[in-house]
């Protein structure tokens, strides 16, 4: 991923508002508000997110404090912190990480990535 594809919220910045991004962000201070995401979310170890998130994927290292929806999956690392409902079609909590709150997690979650449909053909499996 090139550089300029990222969008970044320095650790000494704190950001007021609304967050929309296509490829991926980086929340490395503090941020409150709403953000909006196609690509992936990247929450670091001493960062701070008081917002609604709606993302295509996250990787929480740091603390989020408000719903938190992927189209994909959510990581909850070992620092990682959710207070808020989670809604994903996948997720992964590692060892230490914490997490307060409701969660809808699979395929048939609102907002999750729905499964292919199996192909409709017209052929009948060989009978034995």
């Amino acid at each position: 991923m090139a550089e300029g594809d990222m969008t970044i919220v320095g650790s000494d910045s704190h950001f007021k508002g609304e967050l929309t991004f296509d490829s991926t962000a980086k929340i490395n201070g503090k941020f409150d508000g709403q953000i909006n995401g196609k690509g992936e979310l990247l929450v670091t170890n001493n960062a701070l997110c008081k917002a609604d998130v709606n993302v295509g994927a996250a990787q929480v290292d740091g603390k989020v404090e408000g719903n938190l929806t992927a189209k994909d999956t959510i990581k909850l690392n070992a620092n990682g912190s959710v207070k808020g409902d989670i809604t994903a079609a996948k997720m992964a909590m590692a060892e230490g990480s914490s997490f307060y709150g409701m969660c809808a997690v699979g395929p048939d979650a609102p907002g999750g990535a729905k499964p292919a449909p199996a192909p409709q053909g017209g052929q009948q499996p060989p009978k034995k």
